[in-house]
Order: structure tokens, then C-alpha cells, then sequence
């Protein structure tokens, strides 16, 4: 999204400064925060404890004190405007602070409190080689005042949220390239292509599917991983696609598609004959997980004992 430069469009903007952010702000820019994540004022009101009326007065109050409008709401639902989009990026960055300095802050004082927020891509639960369960379970008794919050990301946005301070640590696959964020692989997930009881594919002989007959048939894929090497194989875009594994596997089920999942996802269907791998023989790709951070979040205390419970919970894991 474009974001306009309210400074050149309007001269008022730069005569008018803000006066310094004070805590009913940052009360008004939690309750905008909420709103905004939450996709409208009546949806935001189980998070915040607070009534529609109030909601919308405090929204009003940080808009009238900035001198925006930050949100469409109506008949047409709940949408942001472009400033609202700025104000909102601009407020996440404020919280992160925010954060970071209350973590620096208690670690001065010998404390681990406050929040520790990892993010995770989806369906590594199932995974036998996956421990996290464990490794919170040690970090937990370590840190008890510490909040853990678990936040499930698509992979290819892990990278930005550990940069931008969203989170301060990942399991996620794939070694990030940047020198600012280091990694540690953890234990390897098996991909396999399968299709669904339904499928052509199902009661056929592997010996008469042929690369060529898979390089042309349907085929389902992750809407961000179109550049994955297994996808060089087919010979055609994509007939469907989801954003989740899960996503993946209900369409694969229709028997309409093929599609690459991890073998820990598709193992409970294929017990219960609903789903077949294909070729294995000639197609089966690995994809190591790794824990991820980076260098500034792990000067905390709390990172760092997090990143050893998750190394020592997966020591003896299949690399």
C-alpha cells in the first residue's frame, strides 16, 4: 500500500505539532490497536472489556487529538484510511518499544517479566521431532513471571517480524539469510506428494504415473511458496491454493488436486486409506526447521534461556 506524505499535502500539518504522548494516548492508541486488529469496534470489545460506545468514544477522542481520520466504519464495514494504515504501523513500532524497554528495564533488576512472543508457522504440532511443547515446559519453570505468547505466522513473513521486534524468537523453516538473524536447525520435515482417496492417482500403479502425467495434472500449492523447487515440476499454475497446511489438506481430499504436504500432516489420513503418496521413488523433498533469532533480542535473559530449553529439548532430534 502506498502511503501518502501527509507532510507535503498539507502545510497545517507542519505548523500544528503534537504535544508530548501521555497516557491517555497511549490508552486511545491500545484501544486503535485492538480495533484495528480485531477488524471493528464490536470485535474488539471481548478483548478490551469495554461497551461499543465506548470504544468508538476513546476512537474519536485520538482522532480528534491527532487531527485524522484513521477508520471508515458503516454499512460497508470496517476499513482504515491511509493515515490510519501510517498511525497504526507507527503505533506497533511505539508498543514494541514500549516492550523492549520494560524487558531491559526488569533484566537491570535481576527480573525476567514481561512478554516473550515467538512465532511459529502452522502444523509443526503434529511433528514427532518437534519438542516445543517441552522446551516451554523448562522455559516455564525457569521464568514463571514471563508471559509466553505464541503467535502462528506464515513462513515468509517470519524474517520481517523478527527484525521489526514483533517477536523475538522462530521456529520456522528454512536458514534466514541475514547476518542479523542467526539460526539453529532443529530437526528436518519430510515432504511428500499426495493425492486424496478420490484421485485417479489413488488406485493407480506407480509404475504407470509418470512425471510427465503429474507435471499435468491439478495441483494445489501455499499461496506465498510458489517458488519452492518442487513446484518446478508441473508443467501448468496452480488450480488452487491455501495460505495454511490445513488448507492444503482439505483440498487435497476432494480428489480434485495433488498437492506437497508434510508427512506428519498426511500420516493420520493415510492410515485411515484416505490419502497416497505419490512416486516417492522419484519425488520426496526434506526441509530442515530451525530456531531463529536475533542478535539484539538475544541479549535479553529471557531469550537466551528460551533458546536453550528449545536446543536442549531437541538435542538427539534427526538433523
Amino acid at each position: 500500500m502506498k502511503v501518502r506524505n501527509l507532510r507535503s499535502e498539507n502545510p497545517e500539518f507542519m505548523k500544528t505539532a503534537l504535544p508530548p504522548i501521555s497516557d491517555p494516548e497511549i490508552s486511545q492508541l491500545k484501544v486503535f490497536r485492538a480495533v484495528v486488529t480485531n477488524g471493528g469496534f464490536s470485535a474488539a470489545q471481548s478483548e478490551l472489556g469495554l461497551s461499543r460506545s465506548t470504544i468508538s468514544g476513546k476512537m474519536t477522542e485520538l482522532e480528534t487529538r491527532l487531527g485524522l481520520s484513521l477508520c471508515r466504519r458503516g454499512r460497508g464495514g470496517f476499513s482504515l484510511t491511509l493515515e490510519g494504515q501510517r498511525i497504526f504501523e507507527q503505533s506497533e513500532d511505539l508498543f514494541s518499544a514500549l516492550e523492549s524497554f520494560r524487558k531491559q528495564a526488569g533484566e537491570l533488576r535481576g527480573q525476567m517479566a514481561g512478554v516473550l512472543r515467538i512465532g511459529v508457522v502452522d502444523q509443526l504440532a503434529d511433528h514427532p521431532d518437534c519438542h516445543l511443547d517441552t522446551a516451554l515446559a523448562a522455559f516455564g519453570k525457569t521464568a514463571p513471571d514471563v508471559h509466553i505468547k505464541i503467535v502462528i505466522i506464515p513462513p515468509n513473513q517470519i524474517e520481517q517480524a523478527l527484525l521489526s521486534g514483533q517477536i523475538e524468537a522462530a521456529i520456522t523453516p528454512g536458514a534466514q539469510q541475514l547476518t542479523a538473524i542467526k539460526s539453529h536447525r532443529l530437526f528436518r520435515e519430510n515432504i511428500h506428494l499426495y493425492c486424496g482417496d478420490n484421485h485417479p492417482f489413488f488406485r493407480e500403479t506407480p509404475a504407470r504415473i509418470s512425471l510427465n502425467k503429474i507435471a499435468d495434472t491439478p495441483y494445489v500449492q501455499r499461496d506465498y511458496y510458489s517458488t519452492m523447487p518442487y513446484y518446478a515440476l508441473f508443467s501448468r499454475p496452480a488450480s488452487a491454493s491455501a495460505a495454511q497446511m490445513e488448507g492444503l489438506l482439505h483440498l487435497i481430499l476432494t480428489g480434485r488436486y495433488i498437492g506437497f504436504v508434510p508427512s506428519s500432516l498426511a500420516d493420520p489420513w493415510m492410515a485411515k486409506n484416505r490419502m497416497k503418496r505419490i512416486r516417492t521413488d522419484l519425488i520426496a523433498y526434506s526441509a530442515p526447521i530451525h530456531l531463529a533469532y536475533t542478535e539484539q533480542a538475544h541479549s535479553l535473559r529471557m531469550v537466551r534461556l528460551f533458546c536453550k530449553s528449545v536446543m536442549d529439548a531437541h538435542k538427539g532430534s534427526p538433523q
